[in-house]
């Protein structure tokens, strides 16, 4: 007889889950490194270094410099909001696809808004390079620590949003899937950055290494979190099939290569 599958606990396959989400963080930090690169030549700089957390340029103007540093991050915003269209007509796609459309629209905000917000507080990374020589700096600094942070809880705010209109299941067990799929993706984006770190040529307490590492950790910290906020009724969560992640072996070996790409071939930096 067929067995009754109503009840059964929605599928979370580790990893499948991992390779997702590692990929999520190596494609959104390429990019990210990729639009510094990017804008040095647009600019006519002289391009040396291209990494998995670096990018080495030399730009003789000091305005030119200052957009290359704030680029990148717009360019995640950007990026993110894209991704949150595709997110929105995914829902007859697989599940799979729809985790990964929401983590990498989640990953390419928080390291955009992240940003702003630990280079004001802090006074270190790129936004802290674009807002270098202007005075009062201190107001600069409170002002874009203010703004970061409101624009970074926004955007946690919407993910959480979205999440609620895909995670469906069983309301007693929504949440804990939930934490789980998050618990996934941060420990998966911190592994992926600390093994493209031990590559750098700079040694793991380089500013690269350590700047990167830092804004990862940080910067995607509200998958450790943000989960509780999931729990409020105002995050609609309409009846639907769960969103579960099945053992995919494309999205596996895909991930895989991805991942293997960032750490082995950025990870030691390319040379131009």
């Amino acid at each position: 007889m067929p067995q009754n599958n109503q009840h059964a606990r929605p599928v979370v396959d580790w990893l499948t889950a991992v390779a997702l989400a590692a990929m999520a963080i190596s494609l959104t930090i390429a990019f990210h490194e990729g639009v510094h690169a990017l804008t040095c030549v647009a600019f006519g700089g002289d391009l040396q270094e291209y990494s998995a957390l670096h990018v080495s340029c030399e730009l003789n103007i000091p305005w030119q410099e200052k957009v290359k540093a704030g680029s990148a991050s717009v360019a995640n915003l950007i990026l993110g909001f894209i991704f949150l269209v595709l997110l929105r007509r995914s829902h007859q796609q697989s599940t799979e696809r729809q985790f990964f459309f929401w983590l990498f629209m989640l990953t390419n905000w928080l390291n955009g808004a992240g940003y702003w917000m630990l280079s004001g507080v802090g006074n270190f990374g790129d936004w802290a390079n674009v807002i270098a020589g202007w005075q009062p700096l201190w107001l600069w600094r409170l002002v874009m620590a203010l703004g970061g942070t409101g624009v970074y809880a926004f955007l946690v705010w919407l993910a959480l949003r979205e999440l609620g209109k895909i995670i469906g299941g069983d309301a007693n067990e929504q949440i804990g899937r939930a934490v789980r799929l998050g618990l996934i993706g941060y420990g998966s984006a911190v592994l992926v950055i600390l093994l493209a770190g031990l590559f750098n040529p700079y040694g793991m307490a380089s500013s690269p290494v350590v700047g990167g590492t830092m804004a990862v950790v940080f910067g995607l910290s509200p998958l450790l979190w943000m989960m509780q906020w999931f729990r409020a009724a105002s995050f609609a969560k309409p009846p639907r099939p769960a969103l579960e992640i099945h053992r995919k072996w494309g999205w596996v070996v895909t991930g895989g290569v991805v991942v293997l790409l960032y750490i082995f071939v950025l990870g030691p930096t390319l040379y131009f």
